[in-house]
This record gives structure tokens, sequence and C-alpha cells, in this order.
């Protein structure tokens, strides 16, 4: 090939000419790509990304416990392959008990999907009828940071859980609704948007248990809750514990 380039001079510089600028246009996209910024560790808040996949389907959680944190991995497939990107997600870290709030859009949750046990934390995924996760939420003991790292080829979401063991809990006040029937009814009575102001309650499912609950720090203010939502027809009742507890009846 070299031997062919020297004799036809003219010609070879045309074909040089082309391969540098063909490498320099190739060079100049790859930089003009943009590049996701490495995820920092959040005290607080969410992350959040994705994009709409339809037939995407959970088919994995997995634990790994490194120096200095948690790594948890969500595994999607589509069809029989794995997850060309990642689906509509949103990872919240909640407080009181200290847990994170996952939710999807349009994910499905594999009949045969693997948990891993080894290092896993208490988790409660819930589906509808047609196995659409509508929320999942994962339990840690106590006060964490945590960040949320989108891995590419196959789509996997790796969430790092960096715990703060010095970090004080607080005794909290729940106010708990009474007489909810199961999780569906949860979600309708939540959907309604019409209960009192200052009490915005989560839905946390452990085992069989439904519980719909806001956390305060006093309990003069949950009190005061509990006041307002037996004005408004809602039995409530409030019960004390630490804030990395989880509720109970």
């Amino acid at each position: 090939m070299i031997t062919r380039l020297t004799r036809r001079g003219a010609s070879a510089g045309v074909i040089l000419g082309c391969i540098l600028l063909v490498s320099f246009i190739s060079t100049a996209y790859a930089v003009a790509q943009p590049r996701k910024a490495p995820a920092q560790y959040k005290s607080s808040g969410h992350f959040a990304g994705g994009s709409e996949l339809p037939g995407c389907v959970l088919t994995g959680i997995r634990f790994g416990k490194h120096s200095g944190f948690l790594r948890i991995v969500l595994d999607f497939s589509v069809g029989n392959n794995g997850a060309p990107k990642h689906p509509p997600y949103r990872i919240e870290y909640r407080t009181f008990p200290y847990r994170f709030r996952i939710t999807f859009e349009g994910v499905k949750y594999a009949e045969d999907a693997h948990v891993d046990t080894l290092h896993a934390v208490p988790l409660s995924i819930v589906t509808n009828a047609e196995n659409d996760i509508q929320l999942m939420e994962m339990f840690i003991t106590g006060p964490a940071l945590f960040k949320v790292i989108e891995v590419d080829d196959p789509a996997k979401l790796a969430l790092d859980v960096k715990f703060l063991p010095n970090e004080a809990v607080p005794v909290v006040y729940a106010v708990q609704l009474q007489d909810i029937a199961d999780v569906q009814t949860a979600f309708s009575l939540i959907n309604r948007g019409d209960l009192p102001q200052g009490f915005a309650p989560d839905i946390i499912v452990i085992g069989n248990s439904v519980f719909v609950e806001d956390t305060y720090l006093t309990l003069e203010e949950a009190a005061a809750v509990v006041a307002r939502l037996d004005d408004a027809g809602y039995p409530a009742m409030v019960t004390e514990r630490l804030g990395n507890e989880l509720p109970r009846y």
C-alpha cells in the first residue's frame, strides 16, 4: 500500500488529505458530544432522568457492599435484550423512615426478576394488575448521602448510598390514617387531593401492611393535624417512634 501511494503521488495526496479530513471531522464530532457530568452525592432531594422506553422491564435488583458505601443496581431489559437506554425514573431520598422512593413510567416488574439477598436492604415493590411498577421503596437504617449513576450498554441504574452514622436521629410523631384497606385504596385517597392543609402523607408498604402517614417533629403539631383530619372526616392516630424505625400501628 505504501509503494502504491508513493508511485501515485498526486492521488496519494488527495487520499491522504481525505483521510486527514475525515479524521478531523470525527475528532471534532466526538469532542462536540455532550458528556454526562459525574454524579455528586446529595443529602436530600432526588435524581431523575430517562426517556420513553416501550416494553421496558425491571429484571433484577443487586446489592454490593463497597468500602464506604452500598451500591444498589437496577437491571432492565426490552424483549430478550438489555435495555438500550434508561426508562423515565425518579429516585428520591425520604426521611422518617429513611428510605429511597423510586418511581418509573411504563416499566413492568418481571415475574422472574432476580433480587439479591446478600447485603440487601428491606424493600417493597407495588405493581398493578398488569405488573406495571407503581412504587418501589428501599429502607435504610439511618441518615445517608446518595447519588445515582446512569450506566450504559446496556442501561442500568446504580444507586450509591453512603451512610452517616454520626448524624443524630430524632424522635418523630407519625400521623397515620386509619381504615386503609389496601394499597390501591391508599393511592385513590391521595390522588383525590382533598386532604387537609399541612398533611402531605406518603404511602409506605411493609409486607402486607399499608401505611398512609406524614411525620412531624413535635407532638403539638401532630395533634393539630389529627384534629383537622377528624374535622374533615378522616380518622387518624399519632404514633411516636425514632426517625429510623419503620411504621407500626
